[in-house]
């Protein structure tokens, strides 16, 4: 009994160590990108700052998840997250083999 306690201490210490060893990892993938963006260095983006690097503002309002006029780096971050719920562009429809629509 003592080894099974053991091993599933063991195994749960490395799935603890394995996230935090890898979150600084993949946060780290997007702050290049953010840093191009915050041209003065504050920790924001405001739609001036985007526009100068060539961003549109239809893209910013939808990047500014709260609607404050500024993308802070969690907003920056979660525009490519598969889980978010942004909107986007709608793909055609693809047609019936069948002609039925």
């Amino acid at each position: 009994m003592q080894s099974i306690n053991h091993r599933f201490r063991t195994l749960a210490l490395a799935g603890v160590l394995g996230v935090i060893t890898s979150a600084p990892v993949l946060a780290a993938s997007t702050a290049p990108d953010f840093k191009k963006y915050d041209v003065n260095g504050d920790g924001k983006i405001s739609l001036q700052e985007y526009q100068a690097r060539g961003g549109a503002e239809e893209a910013f309002r939808m990047i500014d998840a709260n609607g404050d006029n500024i993308v802070s780096h969690d907003e920056f971050v979660k525009k490519d997250s598969p889980s978010s719920n942004r909107a986007t562009p709608a793909s055609p429809a693809t047609p019936d083999p069948n002609g039925r629509l």
